[in-house]
């Protein structure tokens, strides 16, 4: 599957227009001839469902939290594996994966309680992955989105519900960008940082698209 397919993970702070860009570039790629499938978690899987629920809840522990979406990325892998063995898609856009269930968890133990002695993210994802290899999918490219805060906070107006309570948290979400950034500082060759700026989006879509192909390229001639 590896050989055929490459995996593209989408991750960014909340408002940011990740989604809308994954699509945008899904879009392009198809029209070029690639076959692109996507797949977003938390999903609609018994675990998806319940972490989106209850896993949102304002007095939950940041722990439980992180454990039940990852939990579920785990369940939407096998999603993943029988969608890649039937499409047979030269790229596969996931959107957010168990590094964002991790970077979450993390910055919400960072904004509420505030604790020395955590672990950093390298070390978290990496035991993530040694413990998950049979698990989890091997990303090639993780593509992280984000976008002025001013801007974001405007995309997230009108929206309401729960989650959006750490969505439209400024405090929160910087320590969102910081661990991103940990994580990027961590794994250069693997992360593309992209700056989503309005009236931007066709202009970016069409640079990534270009850039994914290339990447996928020179991962197949290796």
């Amino acid at each position: 599957m590896k050989d055929s397919t490459f995996i593209a993970v989408w991750e960014g702070t909340d408002g940011s227009g990740k989604t809308t860009l994954l699509k945008r570039v899904a879009r392009i790629l198809t029209k070029r001839g690639y076959r692109v499938a996507m797949h977003k978690t938390p999903g609609l899987m018994r675990s998806g469902r319940f972490a989106a629920s209850y896993g949102n809840s304002p007095k939950i522990s940041p722990l439980s939290r992180m454990l039940l979406f990852l939990a579920n990325t785990v369940d939407e892998t096998v999603a993943m594996v029988r969608k890649v063995e039937q499409k047979k898609p030269h790229f596969l856009f996931i959107d957010r994966y168990y590094l964002c269930s991790t970077v979450y968890g993390l910055a919400l133990i960072r904004h509420r309680q505030r604790p020395r002695d955590l672990p950093k993210i390298d070390e978290i994802v990496d035991l993530l992955e040694r413990l998950g290899k049979a698990d989890y999918l091997p990303p090639d490219i993780y593509l992280i989105v984000d976008v002025n805060e001013e801007e974001r906070l405007k995309r997230l107006q009108g929206k309401r519900g729960r989650e959006t309570l750490l969505e439209k948290d400024s405090a929160f979400q910087n320590i969102v960008r910081e661990i991103y950034q940990e994580f990027s500082r961590y794994r250069p060759e693997k992360v593309i940082r992209i700056t989503n700026e309005p009236s931007m989006l066709e202009v970016l879509a069409k640079s990534i698209a270009d850039k994914l192909v290339e990447m996928r390229e020179r991962v197949l001639s290796s």
